[in-house]
């Protein structure tokens, strides 16, 4: 039986491991038949695209709007209004997707506030979600994208850090508790902390028997 659930929000920090979780929930949510295709919207490509146009304006002689460069070759964003305006972007994006029989959008992000991020979606988007918040401590995130980072340049790829400061400043703390306490909307919470794949499947597992309800 395909599943209710027609979104699925992702959160948590850089580096909590939304790739993966996405991944095996893929898999098993054709094994359990409760979908049969899916869909990724993730909010970082818009925002890259501001830090871009914001190194584009520099070079004109221009004053920057969304963001400054920080010293270990990421961003700070300057303009916390690019939070919202990015999501409100997705949103319009995900309005004008297809969404037949069991196809499910996920849609992922990193935020201090998920409250308030999550208020920038069409209500016909929440009344059809499940959000899953991936826990994961925050130095184990900067771990985690320091490596990620790392690996990518020695392959020769062109990934984009995540700065110290900015995980900081934005990503320390977060409205975890009030976001379950939240009833407009389901909220599983899965540890993504240790390693191992029977550690994240089991997790995963969890998402799967709510899909299911």
């Amino acid at each position: 039986m395909l599943t209710k659930y027609k979104y699925v929000f992702m959160l948590g920090r850089p580096g909590c491991g939304k790739s993966a979780v996405y991944r095996k929930l893929e898999k098993r949510l054709k094994e359990e038949n409760l979908a049969s295709s899916f869909e990724r919207v993730d909010d970082f490509p818009k925002l890259w695209n501001k830090f871009v146009t914001d190194d584009k304006l520099q070079k004109e002689g221009k004053p920057r709007v969304y963001s400054r460069p920080t010293d270990d070759g990421g961003y700070k964003v300057t303009n916390d209004a690019v939070w919202n305006d990015i999501l409100k972007e997705v949103n319009a994006d995900i309005l004008k997707i297809n969404k037949g029989a069991g196809h499910i959008v996920f849609i992922e992000f990193s935020r201090s506030n998920y409250i308030e991020a999550l208020s920038n979606f069409d209500k016909k988007i929440l009344a059809n979600c499940l959000a899953i918040y991936i826990d994961v401590s925050f130095e184990i995130c900067w771990q985690r994208n320091v490596a990620r980072h790392e690996a990518a340049l020695a392959a020769g790829g062109d990934d984009h850090l995540v700065s110290r400061e900015e995980m900081e400043a934005t990503y320390l703390y977060d409205d975890k508790e009030k976001l379950l306490k939240i009833k407009e909307y389901p909220v599983v919470v899965i540890n993504n902390e240790a390693q191992g794949e029977e550690h994240l499947d089991t997790q995963v597992e969890k998402v799967i028997e709510f899909l299911k309800k």
